[in-house]
């Protein structure tokens, strides 16, 4: 798993998103995300892992793992890898959100010593899901 960087970037990681979510980014999406100086991007052929980098702050924008690769350590060695960045660069706290019933998701957060701090009502699914926001201080 390499950072990536640029445009050139977008279609690649539009489809592994397209793997990983019944509602994935566009390709156009991803583009105009990729373009921003403050956006990060872990990617390889089994997973993706897109932030944002504000000052002293990182959000997580979305992180999937392909259906067929899940449970096998892969997400947690890609957090690890934006823990190493955050750290080297001096991001002191990092923030999430994830759908209430992903279950695996937030298990693996919970794991990795993210802390949850609130919660969004109607966040996705056409307003059926709420949202859980964690945080994790680094």
């Amino acid at each position: 798993m390499s950072q990536c960087k640029g445009i050139a970037f977008a279609l690649p990681a539009h489809q592994i998103h397209s793997q990983c979510f019944k509602n994935p980014w566009s390709e156009k999406e991803f583009a105009d995300l990729l373009v921003l100086p403050t956006t990060r991007l872990w990617m390889d052929e089994v997973g993706l892992l897109m932030c944002s980098c504000v000052s002293d702050e990182m959000e997580i924008l979305t992180f999937g793992i392909i259906p067929q690769k899940r449970r096998q350590g892969l997400g947690q060695k890609m957090l690890d890898t934006m823990f190493k960045y955050a750290q080297e660069n001096e991001i002191h706290k990092i923030f999430l959100d994830v759908a209430e019933d992903n279950i695996p998701a937030i298990q693996l957060y919970e794991k990795m010593g993210f802390q949850k701090i609130n919660l969004r009502q109607g966040y996705y699914d056409n307003g059926h899901v709420n949202a859980l926001i964690y945080v994790k201080v680094i």
